[in-house]
C-alpha cells in the first residue's frame, strides 16, 4: 500500500513571507522587511494591526495567493516522494474560493484535486480530522500547534523551522527539520528500513 503524505503550503511548500511582504510593500507603498522573527505578522515586519489588515485586503483582493511561488527545494521534496510511491496531498487554511489559486502557486506540483483548503478560520483540530480521514502515514506543517495536534494519529509528524519565534519547544515524538529535503528521507527511512548486521 502506497504511503500518504500530507503537506501544508505556506511556509512548507510555499514561500509564503516573500509573497506577503512585497505585497505590502506595494499596499503601504514604502519598503517593508523583517524586523524580528516572531510568526505573527505585524511583529514580523514591524506593521499595526490596522495596516497588516490593509495588507490582507490587497492580498485576497489582487490575487496574491496565486503569486505565493514554491521554494527551489519543494521540488526535490516532491519528485522524492513520488519516486516512493507516496500519494502527496496539500492542506492550507485558505478559503475554499483561492482553491483555483493555490493550484496555479504549485504550478503543478500538487494536482487541483489533492488540494484541500480547510477556511481561514480552522483549527489544528479540523487539520487533524482531514489526516485521519486521509489515513496519512506522514504529515509536515511549519505550525508547531497543528504538528502537536496530529502527533497521536500520524505515524511521521515533522515541523519545519524556518526560524520563526513564538511556538515554544517541540513534544517528543516531533521530528524538527530545517531542510525541506530532509522529510523525504525520513520517510524513505520509516518506509524501507536498513538493518544493521552485527
Amino acid at each position: 500500500m502506497y504511503p500518504t503524505v500530507a503537506l501544508d503550503l505556506d511556509g512548507v511548500l510555499l514561500d509564503f513571507e516573500a509573497a506577503w511582504k512585497t505585497c505590502a510593500a506595494w499596499t503601504l507603498r514604502r519598503p517593508v522587511g523583517r524586523i524580528t522573527d516572531d510568526y505573527a505578522l505585524e511583529d514580523r515586519f514591524g506593521l499595526s494591526r490596522r495596516e497588516v489588515a490593509k495588507v490582507w485586503d490587497a492580498f485576497h483582493r489582487d490575487r496574491w495567493w496565486e503569486r505565493v511561488h514554491p521554494y527551489p527545494e519543494a521540488w526535490d521534496l516532491i519528485d522524492h516522494l513520488s519516486g516512493l510511491g507516496a500519494s502527496v496531498w496539500a492542506v492550507t487554511n485558505v478559503d475554499s474560493w483561492h482553491l483555483h489559486a493555490r493550484a496555479l502557486s504549485l504550478e503543478g506540483m500538487i494536482p487541483e484535486s489533492r488540494i484541500i483548503t480547510l477556511g481561514a478560520k480552522a483549527m489544528p483540530e479540523d487539520r487533524v480530522a482531514i489526516l485521519r480521514d486521509l489515513r496519512a502515514t506522514a504529515f509536515l506543517d511549519d505550525r508547531l500547534d497543528n504538528v502537536h495536534a496530529a502527533l497521536p494519529y500520524v505515524p511521521i509528524c515533522s515541523w519545519i523551522h524556518r526560524d520563526y519565534r513564538g511556538f515554544g519547544e517541540p513534544e517528543n515524538g516531533v521530528l524538527v527539520i530545517d531542510d525541506l529535503r530532509d522529510f523525504g528521507e525520513v520517510l524513505q527511512g520509516f518506509l524501507y528500513p536498513v538493518s544493521v548486521v552485527a
